[in-house]
Formats: structure tokens, C-alpha cells, sequence
């Protein structure tokens, strides 16, 4: 199936493409909906999941165009509000996400389980069951292929390659249990799910059952309502171990057995352990993405795995979910004091641990979108992004009027030297150099609010206990160029930065869209003196306004360059080349 999204965000189409790429999807990133338009026949998408805000078009229009094709595209709405679901509904959209999801709700929205028609080996020696069981698998939408006994039932699925295999136990040649183990120690069908459907209902049945590997156990005579509902999750459940790996520690075997039964069923990859001093050896060599651990063990307790982890540099970010019997306030206090994200009073349901492992996960990721997505954003804009989520103002345009101090970075003629370069070897030139720069700004906390190809923007405001922003701003440049040395030695291409800094009034906030995109960032005239500065300033210095040397004072060794002429100032100026600052002067807010 193909499967088209749609958003100018390229982190959503990696998001729907994990649990849908390994099961046989074509998940196509578009960033626009006329983009969408102009490929539909190229791409003959069967669903479209659309950002609640296109770039481009009104929705319901995209959504209407959709449904008009001669075979109509499913289109789910990914919303990041629970409100935006009544959106979905005026749209008529066919379904709704809303983010952060998980893996399993990709899925079920597009109803990857039901819409194909998956094939069922049904093994049983009871003609009277096939003539039962079989029609009431067909109404569902499955394929059903009958076999009398074990041995026919593994030869069909060796041949065929069915979604899901039920079985009896007592049966000639081969019988349930039998045929569960084989399925399960060959590793072509290990992942295929199997349910056991047998008269023998003992519990000892039952262990023995999931001992042999069965992924569920239904005792007859089977009411078709139950049977049909553990047959969806069973399929559903069935897809290869794609997704994030997860530690299940318990010292009964029979709960390590069950808790990792139902997330494997759910596509994580699981590994276990049977005491906290294993588990610990194990995730410092498989790094899972989270651990769900017993707290009463043996040789070591959940509560010392979680200290352990916690005290492991690469390991201390895993979430821990704690199962336990205790559920007293201090119990569940001493639990989030060591360290574990959540925890499961048992005897819990297999449901509900598959929602907290989800959930758990689901946090996890929105965790490490948000650090990654901070590299890509100023420090001001993810604030100001923090503070119109807390207040529910996502959709305020805001804009105050500061002084700051701006500072322009620039290589000196960059461009021709960068035609001698393939674009990875500027790219990485680039980035090198970068590395060298913009933590010296953020040192003397400077908020690096744009790359301008090799040029580095950023602004300085006032920062209680902290130098004036002109100080901070300057000694920033100051140090950047007594970098340049070493930052050139042995390198082909030698590189000169002219800096430039001016201060002053300025207004910072939003700049764009109130519904697309907006850029959070400074305007105003302090901003574009600041700019030809740099372009006036001598290869190699730093070349300040007068309003900046004005706040420096006599702290700063400074030559004049008189007689520059600024575009967009009436009169010639007097710039001045700071050539040393002297200790910093107290500290204070302006």
C-alpha cells in the first residue's frame, strides 16, 4: 500500500514510516498539498495523512479532492490538540492522530490489520470444528486454509506463509503443543503468532501451552465474538520485531513470560532477565530504549537496578517502568525518587501494560524530538515556543521591544574559495568552523538566532548577573578571532571573519504565518547597522557602532575608522576597531 504525508515537517513522515516500512508500506514524504496534487498519479496513494496545517491549501478542499478520485484516498488528520479531532470530523476525514502517537495507533487508523486479506491455517482434526470456525473467520475478511493435523498444518505454513496459525492439541501425527514448538524454533515462522483452541482447560494445559510458545490460549467450546477478538489482536500484534527494544526483568519466569508475550505481539524487539545484576549486564550491551522491571528480585532489586541505571552516563536516560505489589503512597513515592518513570500494581491486565509501555515510549520519543529539534531553533525561540504552550497561546503573535546587542560574523570571500570545494567538503569546512564559533557566543550568552550560509546572527540581550550585552557581545567576538589561528593551522584553505556589533533599540518576536510557519527572530534598524558593520569592518577585526563603545567606555583599546558610509544612513558614521577589553565591568540587567 502506498501511503502519502503531508506536512512541511519531514519529522512526521519518519514518524509514520517506522511501523509501516518493515510491514511492505510505501510511506512518500510531500511537502506541500500542490506538491500532493501533481504526483497523485505517480504516487496512486491508497491513504494520505495530512498535518492539521498545510502550507498551502484549506484542508477541507485537499480532503474533498481526495475523496473525488475515481478510488477515493483515505485521509487521516494528524492534530496536535484534542480539539483538532472535531476539526477531522467538520473535514470529513477518514481518521485522526493525535501527536505524539504511537507505532500502534499508525496502524490501527489506517487499519493495516483488517484492510488486506490475511490468510489463517486452521489445524484441527474435528471436521464438525472447520465446518464451525471456518465460515465465521471468512464474514471477518480472512483467508482460512484447513489442515486435520499438525504435520498438514506445518507443511501449509511452510508452503503458504499465513498471518496466523490456530490450532488444537490433541490431534494425530503432530499435536498442538508439538506443532507450537516447531513453529517457534525455526526462525522463518518464530514470529508468526499461534492460539492454542483446545478442550483442555487446566491451568497445568495452559503453561504447558505457553511454554511451547502459543501467543494465546482459548479453551473450548469458543463463543466466535471471543474467538474473533483475540484473532484481530493476534494479527495485529503479528508484525516483525521493528520497533524499539525492550528489557523485561521479572525472576518468575511465568510474569517474564507474560509481559514480554504481549509487547513482542505488539512488534518490540524484547529481551529479558531474571534479576536486576543480569539486566544491568544486558542493557549496557543491547542500550534498550526502555526497561520494565520487577521490583522484588533477587541478587538485585528493581529499586538497585534504577540507581544503577541512573548512575550509568549512556544508560540514564532509559525509562524504567517498575512492576510491584506495593501500591502505598510511599511506596509509589520511593519508586519516582529512584528514578522510574511509571509503574504497574499487579496483577495488571496485558492491555493496560501495552498503554504504559506505549505511553512510556510515546513521552520517550517526544523527549528526544524535542533535544534534537533545540539544534535547529534558537534558545529564544524554543522559550518563547515553551511559554505560548504553558499559557495555551499558540496561535499569539508576540513582539517586545529590547536593546540588545547584534553581532554579524562573516568569512571573507567565502564564495570564490568555495568553488575550489565540492559541496560536502564546504558543508563540512563549514560545520567545522561553526564548531568552533557558536559555543564562544553561547559562553557569553549570546543566542545564536540564524546561519546566513558562513555568516553566523546573533543577538545579546540583558542577562541578570551578567555583563552588558555590548560586553558580552564584544568579548565573544574578541575571543572568535583569537581562534582563527588555530582553527586554520594545517589546513589547505585559510580562512579570514570580519565582525561586526552594533547596539540598540530592536523588536524581537514573531515574524511569519499565524498558522504555517513563523520564524522567531529581531528587526529593526540596530539589526541592519549591525550588518554593515561587518560588511565595513577590516578582514580579521571586530568593528563596532559608536552606541557600542559608548557602553565600553574606556575599558575598551579602540581605533577609529571614520568617514564610513552606511546604507540607509544619511551621513557618514565613525566605526571603532576594538583591539582589547579590559575585565568586565559589574554586573547588572541593562
Amino acid at each position: 500500500m502506498n501511503v502519502v504525508v503531508v506536512s512541511d515537517e519531514p519529522v512526521l513522515a519518519e514518524l509514520v514510516r517506522r511501523p509501516l516500512a518493515p510491514l511492505g508500506f510505501r510511506v512518500t514524504a510531500i511537502g506541500s498539498a500542490a506538491e500532493l496534487e501533481s504526483r497523485m498519479e505517480e504516487l496512486a496513494p491508497r491513504a494520505a495523512i495530512l498535518a492539521r496545517r498545510l502550507p498551502d491549501r484549506d484542508l477541507g478542499d485537499v480532503i474533498a479532492a481526495l475523496h473525488a478520485r475515481t478510488e477515493p484516498v483515505a485521509a487521516i488528520i494528524v492534530g496536535t490538540a484534542a480539539r483538532d479531532r472535531t476539526v477531522a470530523h467538520t473535514v470529513d476525514a477518514d481518521g485522526f492522530l493525535l501527536a505524539p502517537f504511537a507505532d500502534a495507533e499508525v496502524l490501527e487508523v489506517l487499519g493495516a490489520s483488517t484492510r488486506a486479506r490475511k490468510l489463517v491455517v486452521l489445524a484441527d482434526d474435528s471436521p464438525l470444528i472447520h465446518r464451525h470456525t471456518v465460515p465465521i473467520l471468512e464474514d471477518e475478511g480472512y483467508e482460512v486454509i484447513s489442515a486435520s493435523d499438525g504435520a498438514e498444518a506445518l507443511e501449509l505454513v511452510r508452503a503458504r506463509r499465513p498471518d496466523l496459525v490456530i490450532t488444537d492439541v490433541e490431534m494425530p501425527r503432530m499435536d498442538g503443543y508439538a506443532l507450537c514448538k516447531a513453529l517457534k524454533s525455526d526462525e522463518a515462522t518464530a514470529h508468526l503468532p499461534v492460539l492454542i483452541c483446545s478442550s483442555l482447560g487446566e491451568s497445568a494445559d495452559l503453561e504447558r501451552g505457553f511454554d511451547a510458545g502459543a501467543d494465546d490460549y482459548l479453551v473450548k467450546p469458543v463463543i466466535p465474538e471471543e474467538l474473533i477478538t483475540r484473532v484481530h489482536d493476534l494479527v495485529a500484534g503479528g508484525m516483525p520485531a521493528s520497533r524499539e527494544r525492550v528489557l523485561v526483568v521479572d525472576d518468575s519466569p511465568a510474569q517474564r513470560h507474560y509481559v514480554a508475550d504481549c509487547l513482542a505481539r505488539q512488534g518490540f524487539d524484547v529481551a529479558t532477565a531474571e534479576n536486576g545484576k543480569v539486566a544491568l549486564d544486558k542493557a549496557r550491551a543491547q542500550k534498550p530504549a526502555l526497561v520494565v522491571s520487577d521490583y522484588e528480585m533477587p541478587v538485585m532489586t528493581g529499586f538497585e537496578l534504577v540507581h544503577a541505571l541512573r548512575r550509568d552516563p549512556e544508560l540514564r536516560q532509559v525509562p524504567v517502568i517498575m512492576l510491584t505489589a506495593r501500591d502505598s503512597k510511599r511506596d509509589m513515592a520511593q519508586m519516582r525518587a529512584a528514578g522510574a518513570s511509571a509503574y504497574l500494581v499487579k496483577p495488571f491486565a496485558q492491555d493496560k501494560c501495552v498503554a504504559m509501555v506505549e505511553r512510556t515510549l510515546a513521552e520517550r520519543r517526544l523527549l528526544a524530538y524535542k533535544e534534537a529539534s533545540s539544534l535547529f531553533i534558537s534558545e529564544g525561540a524554543r522559550k518563547a515556543a515553551e511559554e505560548r504552550a504553558a499559557a495555551g497561546e499558540l496561535h499569539a503573535i508576540r513582539a517586545d521591544e529590547q536593546i540588545m546587542s547584534v553581532m554579524f560574523s562573516d568569512l571573507v570571500g567565502f564564495t570564490p574559495m568555495s568553488q575550489k570545494l565540492s559541496p560536502r567538503e564546504v558543508i563540512e569546512l563549514l560545520n567545522d568552523y561553526f564548531d568552533v564559533m557558536c559555543p564562544i557566543v553561547k559562553d557569553e550568552g549570546g543566542d545564536i538566532d540564524k546561519f546566513i550560509g558562513d555568516a553566523i546572527m546573533a543577538v545579546f540581550p540583558p542577562l541578570r548577573d551578567r555583563p552588558t550585552p555590548a560586553e558580552r557581545a564584544v568579548r565573544a567576538a574578541l575571543a572568535m578571532q583569537a581562534q582563527m589561528p588555530a582553527f586554520n593551522e594545517g589546513r589547505a584553505i585559510q580562512l579570514k571573519m570580519r565582525i561586526g556589533i552594533n547596539t540598540g533599540p530592536l523588536v524581537r518576536g514573531d515574524l511569519g504565518s499565524r498558522v504555517v510557519r513563523r520564524d522567531y527572530t529581531v528587526i529593526g534598524d540596530t539589526v541592519n547597522q549591525a550588518n554593515r558593520y561587518e560588511t565595513r569592518c577590516p578582514p580579521g577585526e571586530v568593528l563596532v557602532s559608536q552606541s557600542t563603545r559608548d557602553v565600553l567606555g574606556e575599558r575598551a583599546r579602540v581605533r577609529a575608522v571614520p568617514g564610513l558610509e552606511l546604507k540607509g544612513v544619511a551621513h557618514p558614521v565613525t566605526g571603532w576597531v576594538i583591539e582589547a577589553l579590559a575585565d568586565a565591568a559589574p554586573t547588572g540587567d541593562s
